[in-house]
């Protein structure tokens, strides 16, 4: 109370008792299924967020938000949510403010690797050689060294089923082996893609700084839409160089002004 908007809450609570379904097996999904609807499958930017921490669950509800808990859950439902608060992590809270600043300058600058970072690099080196002798010059280092069987973008949306294809195997493997599968997994099959010649090295280079920014995102929800835009960029990038790279951003920056969570606008505060 003087703190929620009392309509939300009001919107919330009508929407909850008018659900009709026989059961929630999958619990909170479930719940969140009913609230969002289906009209917005397409966009892959959570609308709202999960927490298992009751530290990040009483400090959204003291700023104003909302929580569902669902029965025999132990995720609590946080609404309305924009872009930011998916890229806050509770560790940042428990530092001193320079420090807590400094890990989320890092861990934007994550992200921001991983949403943009292999694209661009993609772009820039299809098209440096229209960008002028001096954009040419400063851009001799990028794009690799020999050519390999497979082009660029697709090295890199390969490379992304490659990372996906593991984490969903580790999810299966018994926890004892998982950490050391990953990493010879991992070391492994980009080792021998580099020797065979199906891909660069700066290409294994760039897909693991995206992988690491993606792991980086304190939100599982919003990095798997963040690796969902990435390949999209990265194949019109492929496709039309900078020019596909400039469509790509601004489709992405105007579905993220059209996105509202719960009539809140995904971009708020900006």
């Amino acid at each position: 109370k003087d703190v929620a908007d009392p309509s939300l809450v009001e919107r919330v609570r009508a929407q909850l008792r008018a659900m009709e379904t026989d059961a929630i097996p999958m619990a909170e999904s479930a719940v969140v299924e009913h609230l969002t609807g289906p009209r917005r499958w397409w966009n892959p930017f959570p609308m709202v967020r999960f927490t298992e921490r009751p530290d990040v669950a009483a400090v959204h509800l003291i700023e104003g938000h909302l929580l569902i808990l669902v029965d025999t859950s132990p995720s609590a439902i946080i609404l309305p949510t924009t872009l930011f608060h998916h890229l806050q992590h509770a560790e940042e809270f428990h530092e001193n403010a320079t420090v807590g600043t400094w890990v989320r300058l890092v861990r934007y600058t994550g992200i921001f690797l991983a949403w943009l970072g292999p694209p661009l690099w993609v772009a820039l080196v299809l098209d440096k050689h229209r960008l002028g002798a001096t954009a040419t010059h400063w851009l001799e280092i990028l794009g690799p060294r020999k050519p390999a069987g497979i082009g660029l973008e697709w090295q890199f949306v390969l490379g992304e089923f490659g990372i996906e294809l593991i984490r969903l195997a580790l999810i299966h493997t018994p926890e004892a082996l998982s950490t050391s599968l990953g990493i010879i997994g991992a070391v492994l099959i980009g080792q021998l893609a580099v020797e065979v010649g199906l891909f660069t090295n700066e290409a294994i280079l760039y897909i693991a700084l995206a992988a690491l920014g993606t792991f980086a995102t304190p939100s599982v929800e919003l990095a798997q839409a963040v690796r969902l835009v990435r390949v999209v960029l990265l194949i019109l990038a492929g496709a039309w160089g900078l020019t596909g790279l400039f469509i790509g951003l601004l489709a992405s920056l105007l579905l993220l002004l059209s996105t509202r969570s719960f009539s809140v606008p995904y971009l708020w505060p900006l």
